[in-house]
């Protein structure tokens, strides 16, 4: 068990990895994906589908609009992957715009206004 935890977290690095480079380095060819930054990828058990968390560097832009424009450069990164890290399968690639940071600073604010409420009394 312990293997393929770790066997798994190594492909997920891999795949970060990989996607941030093909990003930052202009290869997939949407000038607009410029914005976007890999936050987490998380694959399954059996490494058939990854999801990649990303958020955008203008959080005021349509978060649809950008999991669309990854969706579509989906079969390029495929091909990317399986030429990078050959791997028997290349699992399907999910995009999901990562709201853990909207979360926690919702959290951070409900702790802040529960903790000034104390204070008034």
């Amino acid at each position: 068990m312990p293997t393929d935890f770790s066997v798994n977290k190594k492909i997920e690095v891999k795949i970060q990895r990989l996607i941030s480079l093909l990003i930052s380095l202009k290869k997939i060819n949407d000038p607009r994906l410029s914005e976007v930054i890999i936050n987490e990828v998380k694959v399954n058990k059996d490494i058939s589908t990854a999801r990649i968390y990303f958020n955008i560097l203008n959080s005021k832009n349509n978060k649809k609009h950008y999991e669309q424009l990854l969706k579509k450069a989906t079969g390029f990164i495929k091909k990317e992957i399986s030429h990078q890290l050959k791997l028997k399968k290349i699992p399907d690639l999910i995009f999901k715009y990562d709201t853990k940071e909207q979360k926690a600073l919702y959290i951070n604010d409900l702790i802040n206004k529960a903790i000034k409420n104390d204070k008034k009394q």
